[in-house]
């Protein structure tokens, strides 16, 4: 929280749990690629007292924001009835709810308003096998039938992404990335500039467009890197 402070972010939602450690990821590099990674951590899920405690922040803080975005790292936060009451909550103020899921809670999505997992997610969750592009097509048009979300927006690294809408529309939109030096964090860039599109009132193919760009520029990052108004202007300006 500390970091938080120094930077001038406010650190009030963050609510401490005493029965688990800060996760600890360490990333093995080599020749400015990551080749592995381990995490200490504990994954229980949270006790239902912190539960209540985060749907009462976030009740209380709904009014103030244009987009909440979920990102679910399957660490023992997001619970079938916290996404519940953050969904209500989001649909009763007409907000967008962004989830970046994990494939053993995707019942737990059901109403957001679009989920962006990655190729192997979205087939996983979807119960089907294999990687060819039919396969992928029907993953993406299940998760959107069965869900009832508005969008289902699947990152398929060099190839990608795939944008499913209402009416069984499918968007292709290809990779911009010229060089990709390291992943870290580009799922995370693509759902906050997503969210940050849609919060501005961008249509969701549009959004899905900028997100890309955004992502093809933090993978030419070593480490974990941001994007920032500029590099997203330029990367826009050469198309």
């Amino acid at each position: 929280m500390e970091v938080l402070r120094n930077q001038g972010i406010g650190s009030d939602g963050v609510l401490l749990d005493r029965d688990r450690p800060t996760t600890r990821k360490t990333r093995i590099m080599a020749h400015n690629q990551q080749l592995v990674r381990f995490d200490v951590e504990r994954c229980h899920a949270i006790s239902g007292v912190l539960e209540a405690r985060i749907s009462r922040y976030i009740a209380a803080c709904i009014r103030s924001v244009a987009a909440v975005v979920v990102s679910d790292y399957a660490k023992g936060v997001i619970t079938a009835r916290l996404m519940s009451d953050v969904t209500d909550l989001a649909d009763r103020h007409k907000i967008p709810v962004i989830v970046d899921p994990k494939v053993a809670h995707i019942g737990y999505y059901k109403g957001v308003t679009v989920l962006t997992p990655n190729h192997l997610e979205a087939i996983q969750a979807a119960g089907l096998h294999g990687e060819d592009e039919d396969v992928l097509l029907e993953a993406g048009r299940q998760l959107h039938q069965r869900l009832g979300v508005r969008a289902v927006l699947i990152t398929r690294g060099e190839r990608g992404m795939s944008l499913f809408e209402e009416g069984g529309h499918v968007t292709a939109i290809p990779t911009v990335a010229k060089q990709v030096f390291d992943v870290t964090g580009a799922g995370d860039t693509v759902v906050a500039t997503l969210a940050l599109a849609l919060a501005a009132g961008a249509p969701m193919r549009q959004a899905a467009k900028l997100a890309n760009y955004a992502a093809g520029i933090v993978v030419g990052l070593i480490g974990t890197g941001t994007v920032t108004p500029v590099q997203l202007q330029e990367a826009l300006a050469r198309g």
